[in-house]
């Protein structure tokens, strides 16, 4: 009998190599340690052992119990097949084209909110909706003591608002985000001892201008160039005007943050865009510090990350516990930076007025701070964060073991 292709045995044949061919490839393919896409390190083959009963064992006895069935299919928590779950996922053939299709049929289903971001007016938007309201107050103690105990030392605080605010008219109504400017607010009026800088006022009003990046939750250097503006006015020197500086556009092929949650092709990539004083640049130095690995660079753009997805990066480079900017500004003033990720793109325009800057990211420090930096050497202490981000820094409690 002459075989006769059907549409159903199409699709039968069709799901079969879905089912037998992706698992299969998924399994045989060299598997990578890092997603560029997503800048995160990927899932790795969960141990089978239960490693806390082997290092818990007594004896020889309660080794060969460790690898015994009731280990390996039911862990006491159960969390075998959950991380091996998470570990084919993450290195699913062709993973990111399923990403897309997925999130390209939630769009064209009429869903409008994709993996937290909102995509709108030709932007990306991430989407900031509730906080938890003592982990807030638990870390505006932690920076206020923290200033209590530098009392001699002038402390400036930055809570930057996201795109979200800047373009929350183009958010449907029913999208019930938090009010960043309401939030800033009550956070500004239960710091003490701290010079609050409004950023929110130097940005609002100019969202026709590139301030935020379209795919990333960053600001752009236009949109950090406003916050050194209002951060001039507190710190104690003039802002440098726009008009004398010139632009570099070191890159126009940016796929952010926000790109990578939603893989969606419809935005423009942005730009990258260096400015440097028409009069000429201070000369710097930049040490960054992780570890015992230490780099030093004589510009405070790491330009190799242009080559890579994780472009905004090349402000002074990926996040480190220490970044040390030393310039021949001759006025021997000295900038301590406590900060998430927006300080990056914003201390470029602050190193035009001081000798020295240290920036200090909490995630990767676990002691005291002074064990890297003496605090009492510097004349200021400025905190940058975003509001998203400072709603989940906990590592400013670290603050409490700063002596």
């Amino acid at each position: 009998m002459k075989f006769k292709m059907t549409p159903d045995k199409l699709m039968i044949a069709l799901f079969a190599i879905v089912m037998l061919v992706i698992p299969i490839t998924t399994i045989i393919l060299p598997k990578k340690d890092m997603s560029e896409n997503e800048n995160r390190r990927l899932a790795k083959f969960p141990s089978i052992v239960n490693e806390t009963k082997l290092k818990n064992a007594e004896d020889l006895k309660d080794v060969i119990d460790a690898v015994k069935w009731d280990y390996i299919v039911e862990r006491e928590d159960a969390s075998f097949m959950d991380d091996y779950e998470t570990y084919f996922a993450d290195h699913l053939a062709g993973r990111e084209l399923w990403v897309k299709v997925s999130n390209r049929m939630s769009a064209l289903m009429g869903k409008e909110e994709i993996n937290g971001v909102y995509t709108t007016d030709g932007r990306m938007i991430e989407i900031f909706r509730g906080y938890d309201e003592k982990e807030v107050q638990n870390m505006i103690d932690s920076v206020n003591d923290f200033a209590e105990r530098y009392s001699d030392i002038p402390m400036y605080f930055m809570l930057a608002p996201t795109a979200q605010e800047i373009y929350k008219s183009k958010l449907p109504t029913y999208s019930e985000v938090t009010n960043e400017k309401v939030f800033i607010d009550e956070c500004s009026r239960k710091l003490v001892n701290l010079n609050v800088i409004d950023a929110l006022s130097y940005l609002s009003g100019r969202s026709g201008e590139y301030i935020y990046y379209r795919t990333d939750h960053h600001w752009t250097s236009l949109g950090a160039y406003y916050a050194y503006c209002a951060a001039a006015k507190q710190l104690g020197f003039n802002a440098i005007g726009l008009d004398k500086f010139n632009v570099e556009t070191a890159s126009s092929s940016f796929y952010g943050t926000l790109y990578s949650r939603t893989l969606d092709d419809s935005i423009s990539p942005d730009s990258i865009d260096y400015y440097f004083l028409a009069s000429g640049e201070p000369n710097v130095k930049m040490t960054r510090i992780n570890g015992d690995q230490v780099e030093t660079f004589d510009t405070l753009y790491v330009r190799d990350h242009l080559d890579v997805k994780d472009k905004y990066s090349s402000f002074t480079g990926s996040n480190v516990p220490i970044v040390t900017i030393e310039t021949d500004v001759d006025n021997d003033k000295e900038l301590l930076i406590i900060k998430d990720s927006y300080a990056h793109s914003l201390v470029p325009f602050l190193s035009k007025h001081y000798s020295k800057i240290t920036m200090v990211d909490l995630r990767y420090i676990n002691t005291d701070i002074n064990r890297f930096v003496n605090i009492r050497d510097y004349d200021q202490v400025l905190f940058v964060y975003n509001v998203v981000t400072f709603c989940d820094e906990s590592n400013l409690k670290k603050l409490a073991l700063t002596k």
